[in-house]
């Protein structure tokens, strides 16, 4: 929500960031269950500051379930294999590190360490060009494989609990090629027929977008495996009439530095900014909604809450700070991004976020003009000085 901002946590500046995303991570889970919800949260985000979840920032409110769940559906040959397979690269990087510097780009390969076995490959991927690959990446499947299991993760029951879910997957931060037109993962992804006869599918209402690089290539088959398998289960929901009384909403984090759109650009002393990072994708569908549309609407992702609990829960109020939740905060002012490569918790991590550089928008994001740069190198507090 909009209380939890960069620029508005970097205002709280006598607290950590670690006890304000705890916060932050307890806000619709704790009003959705003091309002009678039954609420189930699956990997909150940095929890304590962790990247493992740190559950126990729920461990005060015994209605709320929560549960870690990346890389649980991983199959157990494959459990096995990484194990043995990485009581054997400890033992090659020793061997690595003791050779000359010119040799060891070649033994470390790619890091697999030269492995002749049949499987060398088989949780790693190799990219040779745009159209074909060699390996499986586990960093995707582990979370791939938790939206391919949504079905089976799903319980229906024909009580009448009112039910809240939150979720977090990172299937899409971890782009790979995939075998298309499916986009399921392959120990031997070969794309270059159907990459070639159906080109036409980057163009949309006369725009294209500039799918020129391996990147590229990673980036939009990923994207479409998550949207594909989170289709599928929106198919079973409906075939179990679970569809029309379940409010979904999708929000990504942030977006990628693709530089597919070059009308996105933003000159920041000679250099362009590629303002698709901060273009994630946010869908919503209502009850009893059919059909799909677009909504020029100025939106962020800090308007999540207010969609969950529109028309749900009556005069929603923050339970830790009060204040009203709602999306006034959005127009009442520019709306402030940071933009900076310091995004561990390991090291970003006091009170204010670490200094750099800080970006206004308003209405339009694709409209540049609607862009403005607002300081470099700065701890922004308060966005009414700039300072």
């Amino acid at each position: 929500g909009y209380e939890y901002t960069p620029v508005e946590m970097n205002r709280r500046d006598q607290e950590s960031l670690a006890s304000k995303q705890n916060e932050a991570l307890k806000v619709m889970p704790v009003l959705f269950d003091q309002n009678g919800f039954e609420v189930t949260v699956f990997d909150p985000v940095y929890a304590g500051y962790q990247w493992i979840p740190d559950l126990t920032i729920y461990d005060d409110y015994p209605g709320i379930k929560s549960f870690s769940t990346a890389g649980i559906f991983t199959d157990e040959e494959q459990r096995r294999y990484e194990i043995e397979t990485n009581k054997r690269n400890f033992f090659c990087y020793s061997l690595m590190r003791t050779v000359p510097l010119c040799l060891q780009k070649t033994i470390y390969n790619t890091g697999i360490y030269n492995n002749t076995s049949d499987k060398a490959y088989e949780f790693a991927q190799q990219i040779f060009n745009p159209s074909q690959a060699q390996g499986v990446d586990p960093g995707f499947t582990e979370e791939y494989n938790e939206l391919c299991m949504l079905p089976d993760m799903t319980k229906i029951s024909e009580t009448a609990e009112d039910h809240f879910f939150i979720m977090s997957n990172d299937t899409t931060h971890n782009p790979v090629l995939l075998q298309e037109p499916d986009y399921v993962p392959a120990m031997n992804v070969d794309n270059s027929e159907y990459g070639s006869n159906n080109q036409g599918r980057f163009t949309i209402d006369g725009k294209t977008i500039d799918v020129s690089n391996t990147g590229h290539y990673a980036l939009y088959e990923t994207n479409m495996a998550a949207i594909l398998k989170l289709s599928e289960w929106f198919d079973f929901l409906r075939e179990n009439g679970l569809y029309d009384n379940t409010r979904i909403v999708i929000a990504a984090d942030h977006g990628w530095v693709c530089r597919s759109l070059p009308e996105m650009y933003f000159d920041h002393n000679g250099d362009n900014i590629d303002l698709e990072m901060f273009y994630p994708l946010l869908l919503f569908k209502d009850f009893d909604s059919h059909g799909f549309t677009v909504s020029e609407e100025f939106m962020t992702n800090a308007d999540v809450p207010t969609l969950a609990v529109k028309g749900i829960i009556e005069d929603p109020v923050n339970p830790f700070t009060g204040k009203k939740i709602d999306s006034s905060e959005k127009t009442a002012h520019d709306q402030y991004v940071i933009m900076s490569g310091d995004w561990s918790t390991d090291v970003n991590n006091g009170n204010t976020f670490l200094p750099g550089t800080w970006l206004s928008v308003h209405d339009d994001m694709r409209d540049k003009d609607n862009w403005s740069l607002v300081a470099d190198n700065a701890v922004l507090k308060d966005f009414t000085t700039g300072k």
